[in-house]
C-alpha cells in the first residue's frame, strides 16, 4: 500500500514538474494562433475585472500583459473628446393623434413586422383582443433560460419576450457566441417613452446601497437597470458612494470625474447625452462611466479586438427617442458573458446613435415588474445581485 501511494505521489509530481516546465512556457510564449487567441483572451477577461486581476497578475509576466491591454488603451484614445451632439429633434411621430391606433402602433413598434405581429394576434386571441393600445403580455421565465420561441421575432430576428404598450416597454431576448465561440445570454429593453427614463437613487446613498429591485420599488418604476459604479476601498464597498457624476430628477448629486470617463444621461428635451461636458446643468438624470460604445452614429469600438466577456450593462437611443437597455449575464454555465465589441454591435443593430456601457461585472441585472429577469453574477450566488447606489429606470 505505502509502495503504491509512492508510486502515486511520483507521478504526481513529474506530472506538476512537466507541467512548470514545458506546458506553462508553451501556453505562455507560443505563437500558435489557436493558443496565442485563448491566453489573450484570459489576459483580457482576468484585467477587466476589479477583484480578479490577480489571476493574470501572478502568473503573466507584466509586459505581456501590457501588450495585451494596449489594444483598450488604443481605444481609450479613440475615445478622447467623443460627445454627442444632436442636431436634430427626436422623431416621435409615432405617437400623433391624427393616425390610427393600428398605424400608430407599427409606426412606434418599427421593431416588430406587421404580417408576423398579425399572425401572432391571430394565434393569441386573448391578447389580441386588448386592442393596439392595451397590448402587454410577458413570457419571460426563470432569470437563466434562453432560447426561447415565442412565435415572434423582432426584424433584428430576436425573440420578443415581452410587450407593455402603456408603458412603452419592448423586451427582447440577446443570446448568441462571442469571438472565441463562447455564448452568452442576456435582454434588451425598448423603451418607447424617453420621457419617462430616468436615474433614481438607493435609499442610503453615501452610506450604503439597495439591490435595484428595491430601488425600482422605491420609485414605483416598472423597468430598471445598473447604472454608476461604486466606491469600494480595499473590496469593502457597501455600494452606497457611487462613483462618478451623478444627477437625478433635476438634482447634482456629486461632480465628474473626468480622466476619460463619460457622462452618461438625458437633458430636458429626452436625447441621450454622452461625454466628458464640462456644463452639465441642462441634463435632468445622469451617471458616469466608460467607455463610449457609439457617438453621433459612429461605433467607437469596432474592430478594437476586445475579446474579454465579462456581464455587461449598457444604455443606447436611436434616432426616434427608443431608449435601448442591455443586460447580459456572465460568468455562469448559460451565459459566459460578452465583450463590449458585441455590445457596441448589438446596440448599432436596434439602430443606436449614442450608447454608453455602464457598470458591469457582478453589478449587472435588469428587473421587470418586481423580478429579476437577468441573472446576477455574485460570490454568494444572490438572485437580486449587489446592493448598488443607483440605477437606470423606466417610469
Amino acid at each position: 500500500m505505502n509502495g503504491a501511494k509512492h508510486r502515486f505521489s511520483l507521478i504526481l509530481t513529474c506530472l506538476l514538474l512537466t507541467g512548470l516546465t514545458v506546458v506553462y512556457p508553451f501556453l505562455l510564449y507560443t505563437d500558435n494562433a489557436f493558443v496565442t487567441k485563448w491566453r489573450e483572451w484570459y489576459i483580457e477577461t482576468a484585467m477587466g475585472t476589479m477583484t480578479h486581476q490577480w489571476l493574470a497578475t501572478s502568473f503573466i509576466p507584466h509586459d505581456m500583459i501590457e501588450k495585451v491591454m494596449a489594444k483598450r488603451y488604443l481605444m481609450n484614445q479613440k475615445q478622447a473628446g467623443a460627445e454627442s451632439f444632436w442636431d436634430f429633434t427626436l422623431d416621435t411621430d409615432g405617437e400623433e393623434q391624427a393616425i390610427s391606433p393600428k398605424a400608430r402602433f407599427y409606426k412606434l413598434y418599427s421593431e416588430l413586422d406587421e404580417t408576423e405581429f398579425e399572425s401572432f394576434l391571430d394565434e393569441n386571441p386573448d391578447i389580441k383582443e386588448q386592442g393596439y393600445e392595451g397590448f402587454e403580455f410577458d413570457f419571460i421565465d426563470d432569470a437563466t433560460t434562453k432560447g426561447y420561441d415565442t412565435g415572434l421575432k423582432t426584424r433584428q430576428g430576436d425573440p420578443v419576450l415581452a410587450l407593455d404598450v402603456k408603458h412603452g416597454i419592448l423586451i427582447v431576448e440577446q443570446t448568441g457566441e462571442d469571438a472565441l465561440g463562447l455564448e452568452y445570454a442576456g435582454k434588451l429593453a425598448l423603451c418607447k417613452k424617453p420621457e419617462n427614463v430616468y436615474v433614481g437613487t438607493c435609499e442610503g446613498l453615501g452610506d450604503y446601497g439597495s439591490y435595484v429591485s428595491e430601488i425600482v420599488s422605491r420609485y414605483d418604476a416598472v423597468l430598471g437597470i445598473n447604472a454608476s459604479g461604486f466606491a469600494d476601498y480595499e473590496g469593502n464597498g457597501t455600494g452606497g458612494l457611487p462613483y462618478g457624476f451623478l444627477k437625478s430628477e433635476g438634482t447634482e448629486i456629486q461632480g465628474a470625474v473626468g480622466n476619460g470617463w463619460k457622462i452618461i444621461g438625458f437633458d430636458e428635451s429626452n436625447h441621450l447625452q454622452v461625454g466628458e461636458f464640462s456644463d452639465t446643468s441642462g441634463l435632468r438624470d445622469a451617471v458616469e462611466f466608460h467607455p463610449a460604445l457609439i457617438i453621433n452614429g459612429q461605433n467607437l469600438v469596432a474592430g478594437t479586438g476586445l475579446n474579454d466577456q465579462q456581464p455587461r450593462t449598457a444604455i443606447g437611443q436611436a434616432k426616434d427617442g427608443t431608449v435601448l437597455m442591455l443586460v447580459i449575464d456572465g460568468r455562469q454555465f448559460h451565459s459566459f458573458g460578452i465583450s463590449i465589441e458585441r455590445c457596441g454591435e448589438i446596440m448599432g443593430e436596434y439602430g443606436a446613435y449614442q450608447a454608453s456601457m455602464l457598470d458591469g461585472g457582478s453589478s449587472s441585472v435588469m428587473v421587470y415588474k418586481g423580478r429579476e429577469i437577468t441573472s446576477p453574477t455574485t460570490l454568494s450566488q444572490n438572485e437580486e445581485g449587489r446592493t448598488l447606489p443607483d440605477a437606470f429606470l423606466v417610469k
